[in-house]
């Protein structure tokens, strides 16, 4: 097996050096990657962001949210959590049983001293709270399997920007993200491991004592090819938001100059249309403010610029240009 590093924390960047040893590195049959993000939102392949994220928290925080290749949901990176990945050759796996490509994970875990265990479809428990989430995708012959490791993450950061699933609440009784998930330190004896670095080594030599463990630095090459795919892939609008599926969005507030009610259908991360009503004191047709938002990013800044351009007050009395945002964002939507 070869291990590879990235030498960065930027999310953009790993995602692009993993996607380049699962689709490149070919003559490697089985690859092993340790990597970190530093304040960041990594959301599944198929899902909506605006539908995941608390975006005001995530945006106060500075976060950045990216799209990874494969499945899952939504999850918050910190330099408190550690990630790794798998790759493997499909042949022989059972691509739909996690013990087969997490098993080696949760042995070298318990190996130092973590009683980590699968459970459900793509997590690892550590006396019942998750410590990780998991992900699978498959391309050109070969599996990758990555997740995550909270060893200290902040928690309070990870709840205000990850929204709970209200399914999830029903079907499971769950009262927060912060009552399922825990970090490994606050299970460890104090000072097994001096920090996250430490773990990362100890992980890291529990491997080495499965199978050999090679490491390999890319050629500069390589990292040519993994910046183009960075910029091109991971830093763009199109791929982070604008393949998010097409969903339905519906939404009423009242505000002191009037109830405003907004339904929109979005579709590769554009507004395709929107209909607005309400019982605000509008003087004008209110057809030119909806043909103006038609085509615009579901983007809460793109908005607000494409609204500062119009006479707002004619169309809708006193509601202002944040009210409307705050009611185009917080309200429900409906997969397409």
């Amino acid at each position: 097996m070869i291990y590879i590093e990235t030498h960065s924390t930027d999310p953009t960047w790993n995602l692009a050096l993993e996607e380049f040893g699962l689709k490149e590195l070919v003559q490697f049959e089985r690859i092993l990657m340790f990597w970190q993000n530093d304040n960041a939102i990594i959301i599944g392949r198929y899902q909506n962001a605006e539908s995941e994220i608390n975006l005001e928290a995530a945006r106060r925080l500075d976060t950045k949210i990216v799209r990874r290749p494969s499945g899952g949901g939504a999850v918050y990176h910190d330099l408190g959590n550690l990630n790794y990945t798998f790759i493997y050759p499909i042949d022989g796996l059972n691509r739909q049983e996690i013990s087969v490509y997490a098993g080696p994970m949760v042995r070298a875990l318990n190996q130092i001293g973590v009683p980590a265990e699968i459970k459900g479809r793509n997590d690892l428990l550590l006396d019942g709270k998750k410590i990780s989430g998991t992900a699978q995708r498959i391309q050109k012959g070969r599996l990758m399997h990555h997740g995550t490791l909270l060893y200290d993450s902040d928690l309070d950061s990870l709840e205000s920007v990850l929204q709970v699933d209200k399914a999830k609440v029903a079907s499971k009784g769950i009262a927060s993200i912060r009552s399922q998930v825990m970090n490994i330190k606050d299970y460890l004896p104090d000072g097994q491991f001096e920090d996250i670095h430490a773990f990362w080594q100890a992980l890291l030599a529990a491997f080495s004592e499965e199978e050999p463990i090679t490491t390999f630095e890319p050629t500069q090459e390589m990292l040519a090819e993994v910046e183009k795919l960075q910029q091109e892939k991971y830093q763009s609008w199109d791929w982070n938001f604008g393949h998010a599926p097409a969903f339905e969005y519906k939404n009423s507030r009242r505000f002191p100059n009037g109830k405003l009610e907004i339904r929109a259908n979005i579709k590769k991360g554009l507004i395709e249309d929107c209909k607005i009503s309400g019982d605000f004191m509008g003087m004008a047709d209110l057809d030119p403010l909806e043909e103006a938002l038609k085509g615009v990013r579901y983007d809460p800044e793109d908005v607000r610029k494409e609204l500062e351009d119009l006479e707002l007050a004619l169309y809708l009395g006193g509601i202002t240009v944040d009210e409307f945002v705050q009611c185009l964002f917080e309200g429900t939507r409906i997969a397409g």
